[in-house]
């Protein structure tokens, strides 16, 4: 049994597998983030899986929450947690200027995707920041967009202003707003739908061609209620990018071995 976590800017993101099947996942806020073991322990103890933890795999776009977790689980798990990029490296090629800065989720996800459909895609990640990000027939992850989601739009609209209020997002039933709640609410919504498929458009004309499209994160529901193209939404994602990446690596140590 091995434990995958996908530390984020908002949530905390965590798989229990057993070989390459996921028995259980579950999300903890990171504002939140003493409750993760606790969380932990009720999903372990839930499962009739009786192995012992083999490994702890963890992504991590967050340095303070993962400093945390990883005390934690050095701590309570007794383990010593392996963190993508450092310990283990995502096995894909990064075609773009500054392959070391390109945050471990958006590789996982390509990871993830090209493992799922052997071919060219466009991956929306719709979380705290919106990711939109291209890879090619061959796997190459060739570039993306970052821009911000939703609820960073809506708190920064009431951190920049004198009056107007934080909204929580959801569908608006018309696109005129009869008040200020309303009308911000149909801003960021239908801002956010028209941006997202505007980039889809500009990227298939770039391209000359029309990559598969899929979606991930909190707000993909949402996006993809609104976007035809999208053709369908992974939830954990980034969560299979870690599983890819850590079977790479352990075959790649068990083919060392064979050749000693």
């Amino acid at each position: 049994m091995w434990i995958a976590i996908d530390i984020g800017n908002t949530n905390i993101h965590t798989g229990i597998f057993e070989a390459d099947a996921m028995h259980a996942s579950f999300s903890t806020l990171c504002r939140e983030m003493h409750m993760h073991q606790e969380n932990l322990k009720t999903s372990l103890a839930s499962l009739p899986l009786r192995s012992s933890i083999s490994a702890v795999i963890v992504s991590s776009v967050n340095p303070e929450t993962e400093h945390f977790i990883f005390e934690q689980i050095k701590t309570h798990l007794f383990a010593k947690p392996e963190k993508i990029g450092t310990d283990i490296p995502v096995p894909l090629t990064v075609l773009v200027d500054q392959p070391e800065k390109v945050g471990a989720d958006r590789l996982l996800n390509a990871l993830a995707v090209y493992e799922r459909v052997h071919d060219s895609a466009i991956i929306i990640d719709a979380g705290t920041a919106i990711t939109v990000d291209v890879i090619d027939n061959h796997g190459a992850f060739i570039g993306g967009i970052i821009a911000p989601g939703m609820d960073i739009s809506s708190k920064a609209l009431h951190s920049n202003t004198a009056l107007l209020p934080k909204v929580s997002i959801t569908r608006p039933k018309t696109v005129l707003g009869k008040n200020t709640v309303e009308a911000i609410t149909s801003g960021i919504y239908w801002g956010t739908v028209g941006m997202i498929k505007q980039y889809i458009d500009m990227l298939f004309a770039e391209l000359q061609k029309k990559p598969v499209v899929v979606a991930t994160g909190g707000d993909a529901h949402i996006l993809a209620g609104e976007i035809p193209v999208i053709s369908s939404i992974i939830p954990a994602l980034t969560l299979e990018g870690i599983k890819v990446a850590y079977k790479a690596r352990e075959k790649g140590k068990k083919r060392n071995t064979l050749l000693l």
